[in-house]
This record gives structure tokens, sequence and C-alpha cells, in this order.
């Protein structure tokens, strides 16, 4: 029998991938944050402030509202007796008032290449991790492989439900089903609709091979989507923006997406 894995190194390892990941994006806001987190939960609070620090500087740069609101909460509950802490929450305070009298605030661009899909994919994961759904080892897992697929050839999309699929993950359902839940983005069975020739040069190949994002079907002038990733709301208005009408989601499986992006695919090779 195994000996039961010791909580404190688990997170040590999700600290080791967290810092492997900074070094190939060291502005990632979401690695930030959980590299701040595990910190914490390890007693590390240097380690914890100078993530913080790092983050509220990325924040600030990105114009991050999440991000920004998340470190002043955090600063909140720093001794405030340090000048270097008052004054980085002043700068956040008075960047969130300014973003507060834009009305409305200028969108962000849209992520460009395969970095904004994988970004979102970590952020995915920090999600599920944060909802209990996958535990500390199984988190560090999904990070290891993201940032290993992430830097090779793939012609599939790389992302957490493929990690967790191909890695026989046992509570796949259940984890579909809270996915579903917190995004009110419907499951549904791909197989159930046909291959569609009209539908399949309206977005192009490399968009549906990268970001899990491919049409399925039309309603009047609007397309139904198939996605892997329900809470990347920045992915629809990239769809709706390259297809030219308005896109709905709907989450399937990553066997299911595959296969259908293998028939388009195929077909347009013919």
């Amino acid at each position: 029998m195994s000996e039961p894995t010791n909580p404190k190194d688990e997170l040590q390892q999700t600290v080791a991938m967290l810092e492997q990941i900074l070094e190939v994006m060291p502005d990632d806001l979401f690695t930030l944050r959980a590299l701040y987190e595990t910190s914490l939960k390890l007693e590390q609070p240097d380690k914890a402030f100078e993530c913080l620090k790092r983050l509220d500087d990325g924040a600030r740069a990105a114009q991050n509202a999440e991000m920004i609101a998340f470190v002043l909460n955090q600063y909140a509950s720093i001794v405030d007796d340090m000048p270097e802490v008052q004054k980085r929450i002043d700068r956040l305070t008075e960047l969130q008032a300014v973003a507060d009298l834009m009305s409305p605030a200028a969108p962000m661009p849209p992520p460009s290449g395969r970095k904004g899909g994988i970004e979102s994919e970590m952020a995915l994961a920090w999600e599920l991790f944060q909802d209990e759904q996958l535990s500390q080892e199984e988190y560090s897992n999904v990070l290891h492989d993201l940032t290993e697929m992430s830097s090779g050839n793939m012609n599939t999309p790389v992302t957490v439900l493929h990690i967790l699929h191909d890695r026989n993950f046992s509570r796949f359902d259940r984890l579909m089903t809270h996915l579903c839940v917190k995004s009110g983005v419907p499951i549904i069975a791909l197989s159930q609709f046909d291959e569609q020739e009209e539908l399949r040069t309206v977005l192009p190949l490399d968009f549906i091979s990268h970001y899990g994002a491919l049409p399925f079907s039309r309603v009047g002038g609007e397309l139904l989507l198939a996605v892997l990733n329900p809470l990347d709301n920045e992915l629809l208005d990239r769809a709706a923006e390259e297809a030219g009408c308005r896109c709905h989601a709907y989450l399937v499986s990553p066997q299911e997406y595959d296969q259908r992006l293998a028939q388009i695919k195929k077909a347009l090779a013919a």
C-alpha cells in the first residue's frame, strides 16, 4: 500500500509548476494569483507578498478590473503601517476610480495566438480548483500538461477537458455538470447534429483547431457553437467577430469535439 501524499508536498509541487509557467509567461495574472494563494497556504508570507506585488503590477498594466479588486482586498488584510502597501493601495484606488468614470469602459483587445487560449484554460483550471472540483494534485497535473502541450504543434485544442479526459478523470461527468451550472451554458451531444457543409468555413480552420469553438448548427442568422471552455466569455465574442453574427455556446465533450473537427478537416482536404 502506498503512503498517503503529504498535503504540503502537493502544495510545493504546485508552486514549482506555477513558477515554471511564469518562466514562460511572466505576466500571466491567473498564474500569479494561484502562486500567491498557494504561498499563503504554505505559510510563506514574504514570498506571497512579493507575488502579490507582481500581481498588482500586472493588473495595473492590463487594467484588469477583477484582479485590481482582488489585490486591493488582499492589501486590506496587511498591516497598514507599511508605506509601500499604502502607496500601492493609493495607485490602485485611483486607477479603479478612473475606470469607473469610463462609460462604457473600453473593451480589452482579445488575446492573440495560442497564448490567449492557454491563459483561458489556466483560468478554468484555477476556477475548478477553487470550486473543489480538482484536488491540489489534480490541479498541479493539469497545469503541467497545459504547459507541455501548449509548447507543441497540436492539431486540436489544448484544453482542461482534453487533459482530464485523457487522464481518465473519474469525476468527469460531475465536472461537466458543474461547468454547465456555473456558466449557464447547456450541455449537448454533438453527435445528434449532422456535420453541415455550409458551416465548415464560417470560422477559420485555425480558429476551431486552436480555440475550442466550432459551429454545429444555425438558427436564423445566428450560430450555435460547440465549446470546451464555457467560462471563457471572450471566446464567444471573438467567434462572433470572426463569423459576423451572434453566437450561442453549448458545452460538448472533448472526444465529440475532436471527432467533429476531424470530419471538418477531412471534408476540407477532399
